[in-house]
């Protein structure tokens, strides 16, 4: 099917390709580090927890989705736990105040933020300048 389409040139490609292992890490916390891709209206966030690295209580204005890709984590959200698996998809509404503690082994997760979270796209620009 795509061999009637041409093939987008480096810069086009480079202009909407993103590698998340070219993203420089930004540190959230003790054990918790993530890789940011920030779009015009959304923010994804590639999250590794180390085992029992706990994330603090938090809010933000902002809708979220976390999916487990890898461990297992628990999910405190609205003050009730959830235990989350590979696989699992957490929906976490605005201003809720949600944190999380991965298990026994390395936990990876996909953060979704709409809209985008400005405060990811400042840690994004510092990671960036420090690498340079």
């Amino acid at each position: 099917m795509t061999e009637q389409y041409p093939r987008a040139s480096k810069a086009e490609r480079d202009s909407c390709v993103t590698t998340i292992a070219a993203v420089p890490q930004v540190t959230l916390g003790s054990g918790m580090d993530t890789n940011l891709v920030c779009g015009k209206g959304l923010t994804l966030s590639f999250v590794t927890m180390a085992p029992h690295a706990v994330g603090k209580m938090h809010s933000h204005p902002h809708e979220q989705m976390v999916v487990v890709s890898e461990g297992a984590l628990d999910f405190v959200l609205d003050g009730k736990s959830h235990a989350l698996k590979p696989g699992d998809v957490m929906h976490v509404a605005g201003d809720l105040e949600h944190s999380a503690m991965a298990l026994d082994k390395e936990c990876r997760i996909l953060e979704i933020f709409t809209p985008a979270r400005k405060d990811f796209e400042e840690k994004l620009a510092q990671a960036k300048a420090a690498k340079k």
